[in-house]
This record gives structure tokens, sequence and C-alpha cells, in this order.
């Protein structure tokens, strides 16, 4: 994929060999280090398909080389740190090491690069002497220190080549011209207008309007650029093919969609320097999008549509696909993951119109199935390597400071987060927006911001590198897989185990955040989420060490993850008439190959057997169900999203009293459901926090639907610049916190709060 940066073939000073400590045998006699990458963040994937530090050894000599017995380190003061494999080099060969922390696989090195140099390399042969001592310098991301040719004595900062010869390597500038300006910001316009660009004394401007990275090759800017409403103008990126399996049956849109005009410019002066690239898109007479939230993403059109375009089902696909060949069918481009199908992108997000955010930002293909649709979906992140900042440098979603987002469909997935996004479980805060790619209308869809390390420590306070996020039983977006063995263990842990003491109970939550679990069940349960189950939808993450603080305490928590199925409709599979009538809890789950249900669910099926756990989950369905899905909190955040409470066929308005029924039949309640009363005497002077939930008192009154099976417990927290007085009704207490039994028929609670001045 191509970098960021304007790699120029051209010729830089080398690094003297003074930067190498010379007490290795001369190159050209042995093995030597060859190349070192301390930032890999897209050149090569390690064995368990991280992109890690590595270390190049090149066998300088004229006959192989066995490594065993030999070593490299990062410390001078223990050079048998990381002992080779017995792995034998042959005359001019290579082989790549990956320092990635781990000694799980023969390529892996227990330690890793500091990116901001510092550090020397050293390698030591069977009989302990140092063949080779590098000092590496500061490095960008995917750049190395390397030797300018296989063994030569100069070094210098390079492109990465891993296990391919140095000879002919590029060396890498970074880009020290001011950028070019643009006479006009991108955005909307009414009228048709001309675009002046300009850039330093002597220096030439090279740009671009189909997206593509300029470069010298590129059109020289010679006069103003007319901008005009391009709508009419034939598609190009929505017109091509092969962005389905079966591509030559799938016909792309005829219709003209909307477009705006992308312009891209460098400038470069005689000396060969030149400057970072210049992005904006412009829309003439396209009214209809100026009061929308609107994303211009802009890709090189051959890295998104190319024969290795991330969009696209690729070379090595198409030539299968056409030749009707038997053979196993490759792996679509589109369906590949990881770093090395990052591309670089351009993000420019207009709000109301106006420009708020252009940014250089890294662009995947996101999702699952959707991978297989025409219309793809996109994660974008924001790297240092692409602007210089690890964060989008604009608030995008409110209160939040993001890393990365997905654009995904699905309605019910944004809006189902945010019914619970005050509950222990993670979610995802989301924006409707329209997204062009390359100038051209692509979808109306939704930002979602990405679970991540980035997320994770932003949200809950823990350190970013001490995190791990498990999909499914995997551990994902980097980290120790170690991790995975001990969710392993845990799951078997429960699957084994006799949890219906309560001593196995307190140590089950010493393990999980006993709440974070409970909030998940109780969402997917709820809400009929049927497309989830202990292998299949599940996001965990935790801390590797007890960190002191709230959550970093090495529990494994739960994150709310794909809720689209929400609102689909299997009616005839479950045999009801609405959704709403599911019994959830006994269903069974609609794509577990072994058809199991959700109260067989490996976690859930052991705690049932406990009391302690018993009252916790009744008590927090209940405490959901009468504040999260209430009618008016769906109100609420239903029309926030265009709809209304009559949504998914009333689901909403039915749902309430099917689950509750439910809930007393999986957990053989034998009570009564009855109302609880709260209000409070003034709206202002404080709130009453009731077992895990604290009610909407703004109208100074609210009900909810409680078993009797189980007393609740009620605590007034006063306002500042008030102090509480107690509780009248069916409970007379000056104490804060109270315990309620509905047994008798329901219960009316006033809690009372006075001024302080």
């Amino acid at each position: 994929m191509k970098k960021a940066a304007l790699l120029l073939i051209i010729v830089v000073c080398s690094l003297s060999v003074g930067a190498v400590l010379s007490q290795y045998e001369e190159p050209g006699q042995t093995v030597c280090i060859n190349e070192i990458c301390s930032s890999n963040k897209r050149v090569i994937e390690d064995s368990g398909g991280e992109c890690s530090d590595y270390i190049e050894l090149y066998n300088a000599s004229k006959e192989p080389v066995s490594l065993s017995g030999w070593y490299l380190t990062d410390d001078a003061e223990e050079t048998n740190k990381a002992a080779l494999p017995d792995v034998t080099i042959e005359a001019g060969g290579y082989f790549v090491f990956f320092a990635n922390g781990q000694d799980d696989s023969e390529d892996s090195l227990p330690f890793r690069i500091s990116a901001a140099g510092g550090e020397t390399i050293l390698l030591t042969d069977a009989e302990g002497n140092t063949v080779d001592s590098v000092a590496v310098p500061e490095l960008k991301a995917d750049t190395v220190y390397a030797r300018s040719a296989d063994g030569a004595d100069t070094w210098a900062v390079l492109e990465a080549s891993p296990g391919i010869s140095n000879n002919g390597s590029v060396a890498v500038r970074e880009a020290t011209l001011d950028t070019p300006l643009f006479s006009a910001e991108g955005g909307f316009y009414s009228e048709a207008f001309y675009l002046t660009i300009v850039a330093g004394e002597g220096e030439t401007i090279y740009y671009t309007l189909d997206g593509s990275e300029p470069t010298e090759e590129s059109e020289v800017y010679t006069g103003s650029i007319f901008i005009e409403d391009a709508s009419a103008n034939p598609n190009v990126y929505n017109a091509i093919q092969n962005v389905t399996t079966d591509w030559m049956n799938y016909t792309p849109t005829e219709e003209n969609v909307d477009k705006g005009t992308v312009v891209r410019a460098i400038a470069v002066d005689e000396e060969g320097n030149f400057s970072e690239i210049a992005t904006a898109t412009y829309f003439v007479g396209l009214t209809a999008y100026e009061d929308a939230d609107v994303l211009s993403l802009v890709a090189d059109p051959e890295d998104l549509f190319g024969e290795e375009g991330i969009y696209v089902t690729g070379k090595e696909y198409d030539e299968w696909y056409l030749s009707g060949s038997e053979e196993e069918e490759p792996t679509p481009n589109y369906e590949q993951k990881g770093s090395l199908w990052e591309i670089d992108s351009n993000l420019e997000m207009f709000e109301s119109g106006d420009s708020v955010l252009n940014q250089a930002v890294g662009l995947r293909i996101q999702g699952g199935s959707s991978r297989a649709s025409a219309k793809k979906r996109f994660s974008v992140y924001a790297r240092e390597e692409y602007s210089g900042s690890d964060y989008f440098d604009y608030e995008i979603l409110e209160g939040k400071k993001l890393h990365s987002f997905a654009l995904r469909s699905g309605f019910a997935n944004v809006a189902m987060q945010e019914l619970v996004e005050e509950r222990s479980v993670g979610t995802q805060s989301a924006r409707e927006v329209v997204v062009f790619l390359n100038g051209e209308y692509w979808y109306t869809t939704y930002i979602q911001e990405k679970y991540s390390k980035y997320y994770l420590s932003e949200k809950y306070g823990v350190d970013m590198e001490g995190v791990a996020i498990l999909r499914n039983y995997s551990v994902t977006g980097g980290g120790d897989s170690s991790v995975e063995a001990e969710f392993a263990e845990l799951m078997e842990y429960f699957q084994n185990g006799d949890f219906s003491t309560a001593e196995a109970f307190e140590e089950a939550c010493e393990k999980i955040d006993m709440q974070s679990y409970i909030d998940f069940m109780v969402t997917n349960i709820y809400l009929c989420n049927m497309d989830m189950s202990d292998r299949y939808n599940q996001l965990t993450w935790r801390t590797y060490e007890d960190e002191g603080t709230e959550y970093g305490d090495g529990k494994f928590r739960w994150l709310i993850y794909d809720m689209d199925y929400v609102e689909t409709s299997h009616l005839d599979f479950y045999g009801v008439d609405n959704m709403a009538e599911l019994n959830s809890f006994t269903a069974p789950i609609r794509f577990d190959v072994n058809g199991s249900s959700m109260d067989e669910m490996i976690i859930f099926s052991a705690l049932r057997e406990n009391e302690s756990f018993r009252e916790q989950f009744v008590t927090s369905f209940l405490d959901m169900a009468n504040t999260c899905f209430s009618v008016e909190n769906v109100t609420r955040v239903l029309e926030k999203w265009g709809e209304d409470v009559h949504w998914h066929d009333d689901f909403f308005l039915l749902r309430f009293d099917y689950a509750a029924e439910y809930l007393a039949e999986e957990f053989s309640l034998n009570g009564t459901l009855e109302e609880l009363t709260l209000s409070t005497s003034d709206p202002d002077g404080g709130s009453v926090q009731l077992n895990t939930c604290t009610p909407d008192l703004s109208e100074g009154t609210w009900t909810g639907k409680y078993y009797s099976d189980y007393p609740l417990t009620l605590t007034a927290v006063a306002a500042d610049g008030y102090r509480f007085v107690g509780w009248t009704g069916s409970v007379e207490s000056s104490e804060e916190t109270i315990t309620v039994d509905l047994s008798d028929g329901g219960a009316q609670l006033e809690a009372v709060f006075e001024k302080t001045e």
C-alpha cells in the first residue's frame, strides 16, 4: 500500500558507519544485522498476524550459516537475552525476527525496540563473539534503519524491505515545504467559481482531480481551476464492477450520483524538496446536503480499486473467477483484514456546510458479512504517522476524544446502544452522516466509535498499553495473546465449577465485573438479540495487571457489540407474531450451530444456580426494563434518530409484559409484580439511586414495576446546595439508604430535600 509521505527517488547522504558500534567482523564475512524496523505499522505481519518490530539478518558469507547458539539482544549486559533457533541462512540469504516481546514461535524475540531511538541491538555468535552491534536512531512509522546495500558499511533511513535485498532501496525524506494554500475552503457553494492555489516562490504545484496522490507526474498547476457542479459527470467509482464475488452478474447503478470536486496538490522545489498533500472537496449546487453532516473520504483510486485495492476482489481472485477454475477460491481483497490492508486517506468533515475537520487518516474495509455488499463500510483511524496525532483534531462525537470510528449501517446497533449507555457495560456513541468517496455520493450511514485501547483509556482511565480486548475468545487489535488462554480458563472455570455457594459467587466476582456481565446479558435478552452466543458477537476486555484503580483491576468486562439483529423479524422461525413475544431466555440462538439458547450460555447457566446472582440479575433486569427500556426513554432516543415509539411493530410498547413473565419463569419467581412510585419534594433537590439505576425524577414522579420476591434498595442523593431530610410515604425514615419490601401491594415514597442556604 502507498505510504502517506511522497517518496522521491533521490540520493541522500547516508548515515556513516560511525552510527554502528563496529565490534564485529568485516561485513561480507558472516551474518550481520541488515535492517531494523522499530515502528512497524503496515510493513509485514508476524506469525500472530500483528505488525511487530523486526530485525533482518543477512548472510554476507559464501557459505550457509546455522544460527544455533547465536543470540540477539537489546541489552549489552544481557547478551543471551534471545536465543536464536536452529535455522540456517543460505549464502546471500535473509531471516527476519520479530521483536514482539514473545518467545512462542521460531521467529519471535522476547523484547521490543523503542521507536524513539537510543537502543542498541547486538548479535552474538555461537562462540560468544559480538558479531554486530547497531545503535538505532529514532524512526518514523514503517521506515527502517538499514544498510544502504546488503552487507554495506553505510547505513540510512530507507523504505522497508524485510526478507529481500536492500540494494536499490529508496531513501526516505520527510516533507519540508509548506503545504499549498487553496483560495477557498472545501465546502458547499451555490455558484461555480475559480479556485487558485498558491505555493512558495520557485516551487512548482502539481495537482489531481480524481482523488489520486499528486506526484511530479501529475498535472502542473498553471492557472485557476474551474469548480462547478460535477453531478452530471459519468459515475467513475460507483461504476466499478468487481466489488462483489459474482461481479459479472452485478450491475452498478446507471443513474448519475451527486458529486463534488476533489482537489489535491503538492509543492516541489528545484532541489526536489516537497510538501505534504493539500486536499479539499468542493460541492456546487448540492443544497440538499448543506444542513447534513457530511464526510468526504479521499484516497488514491489505485489503493481502493486497483489490482491490490482494498475495496475490490483483486487480481488473484479475478483471474480465478474469469478462468472458471475449480481450484479453491482465493480470498477477495475486501475480505482481508489487519494493518497491511490499511491505506492512506484524507478525511474532511462538514457540519451545516462548514468544513470543521481536514485530516490525513488511515482507511480499512470494516465489518463481517457486510464486506460482500457493493457498498462497503469503512473503519477510519487517526494515527501519528499520518497527521502527527493519534486522535482526530475535532470532536466528531460530542464529549468524545476519538482515535478511530467505523462507518456502519444498522439503525438498531446505534439506537439500542444509546438506550443503555449509562449502564456498566461498554457502549459506542454514534451520529448519522452522509458519505462521499473520492467526490461521489456513497451512502448515508452512521459514524460509530470503535472499541480500542484508546477507547478504554479515555472511558475508564486505564493504561492503554496494559489492556486486552477479546472478540469471542481471541485478542483483537493487538496485545498479548496470553490473555486468550486466561479467558479460555475462565470459561472452563464456569463450566466445571459449583457456584451455588456464597463463597463461589464472591470468587466469581473477583474474576469478572458481575454488573458488567449482567448488564450485557440483560441488554441482549430484553432486546431479543438472538445473534449472540458464548463464541459469537461477544466482546470482553480487561487490564493485564491490577493497576489499583476502579477499572484497572484485571477483571473481565463486557462491551455491547453488533445489535443489528434486534430489528430483524424471523417470526416464522420463532413461531411468534411479534418479536416482543419471544422468550429470549429459552429460544434457540439464531446462528448458533449447536442450537443453544441464552440460558445455556456457560457463565449464565453456571451463575443462575447462585441465589446472590439471581437477586442481582432479577433486580438489574427490572431496573433496566423500567428505565433504559421505558417508553419515555425509548421515545427520547428513537425520536433523536428520526423514529418513534412504534418502531419495530410496537416492540417497546409490548415487550415489558412478555419480558417480565419470562423473567419470572426463568428464575422461578413466586412473588407478584408490584408498582413502586417515587417522587421528590423538589426536582432540583437531588436524585434517588434505586438498586442499580437512577430513575428520572425531573417531572417529580416516576413509577416502575418490580417482583416482590426481592427487596429494593433506595438511596437519596442530595444535590449541591440541598440536604436530605427524610423519606415519607410507605416508609418513614431519615436514613439516606433504606430497604423496601413490595410484598404488601407496592410502595409510594417521596424523597424530601431542602435548601441549605
